[in-house]
């Protein structure tokens, strides 16, 4: 089972960098008036900047998860203070995720694109799922939610890398030449 999830955690990686990757080269703008930018209200830019906000966002702070994740684990604190530390620093994670990706839309002006707001709840999902968790685990001092959150935050991640691969393989196949996935 620990294969799979860090083969699982390996493809929602893959599949951010292959997003970001996409946007980069497929958009119509560079890196910095992506970053910088503020785009006009053609509405493919408007996807290409919120796409773009919500997959750098989310590498970072995948990135940022995992050492954070593995620092907790070897840290010396007792069962106890780990678990009371990862859950609630995951949660934190999340709505902080949640958060900048609004605050940085607001500030670039754009609009949310559909597969952005799909991210968006399902990370608001994984926030509960982890404050349920940290309620299970620290408060209750109980373990009744172990299959829920395991195989839920399994499904979740699952969802997750396939919506981040679906606007990439939609972009190429724009490029098609007879343009009949389009």
């Amino acid at each position: 089972m620990m294969s799979f999830l860090l083969s699982l955690d390996w493809m929602v990686v893959v599949s951010k960098l292959l997003a970001l990757c996409t946007l980069l080269i497929l958009s119509k703008h560079s890196l910095t008036a992506m970053l910088f930018g503020k785009p006009s209200l053609c509405v493919q830019e408007q996807i290409d900047h919120s796409l773009f906000v919500l997959v750098s966002l989310g590498a970072l702070f995948h990135l940022l998860g995992r050492f954070v994740g593995d620092a907790i684990l070897v840290a010396d604190l007792g069962v106890v203070g780990k678990r009371q530390l990862y859950y609630f620093y995951f949660s934190l994670h999340e709505l902080l995720l949640i958060v900048l990706v609004i605050k940085w839309h607001n500030i670039k002006r754009c609009d949310f694109a559909g597969i952005t707001k799909c991210i968006c709840y399902l990370s608001g999902v994984v926030l509960c799922l982890q404050l349920l968790r940290y309620v299970d685990r620290v408060i209750i001092e109980a373990n009744y939610l172990e299959s829920v959150y395991r195989y839920g935050l399994v499904s979740l991640n699952l969802i997750k890398a396939s919506v981040f691969l679906y606007y990439p393989f939609h972009l190429a196949f724009r490029y098609l030449p007879n343009r009949k996935y389009a």
